[in-house]
């Protein structure tokens, strides 16, 4: 029995701790301005006006230094997230961590697909194939990330709702403490 109550919590722990190292390894700010120089120069070979490339300069930029921003986010709310993973107590300590892997994992990867879709269709009309593989990526991590988010999900909702056996022995020490009283009150007018 002790083993069936300890892999979930070593799952989740598990899954967290993973996070945080994946986080703490992607906040590269060099890496990041490496990446938005490689968005100018991919954009810009494009043979598309102007405004074109400089939005989706801009919508590309714009999605890595929020992807950035949440690494940190993330990072902070996993590291909360451990608190509440060992002890059983506090699941409102993983409701941050649950908004933002909504936000970052979901959210911005459906985003992250539809631009892909609008760079292949208006910057490199030939690149069709490119983007297949590029949507089978994205499918297999949003289905990923899904997955962990039904964990930290799972996990909070055990915390939030009580179990039957701790339902059934409170309702009988309330019963027990009631008919106490209930004797000790009688006694005391008798």
């Amino acid at each position: 029995m002790p083993e069936e109550a300890t892999y979930p919590k070593i799952k989740i722990l598990f899954v967290n701790i993973i996070a945080i190292l994946y986080k703490a390894t992607a906040l590269n700010v060099s890496r990041l301005h490496l990446d938005m120089r490689e968005v100018k120069q991919l954009v810009h070979m494009s043979k598309q006006e102007i405004w074109m490339r400089q939005m989706f300069i801009f919508l590309i930029s714009g999605l890595l230094l929020i992807r950035f921003l949440l690494c940190f986010v993330g990072l902070v709310t996993n590291i909360v997230a451990i608190y509440p993973i060992l002890t059983n107590s506090q699941p409102e300590l993983l409701m941050p961590s649950i908004f933002v892997q909504l936000f970052d994992n979901v959210i911005l990867n459906i985003y992250e697909i539809v631009l892909g879709y609008a760079a292949v269709r208006f910057l490199q009309p030939e690149g069709l194939a490119v983007f297949a593989i590029f949507l089978t990526k994205m499918f297999i991590k949003t289905s990923c990330c899904i997955s962990v988010l039904n964990i930290y999900s799972d996990k909070h909702h055990q915390l939030t709702t009580p179990s039957l056996s701790s339902t059934e022995s409170s309702h009988e020490s309330l019963h027990r403490d009631s008919s106490q009283e209930f004797e000790l009150v009688h006694m005391l007018y008798r």
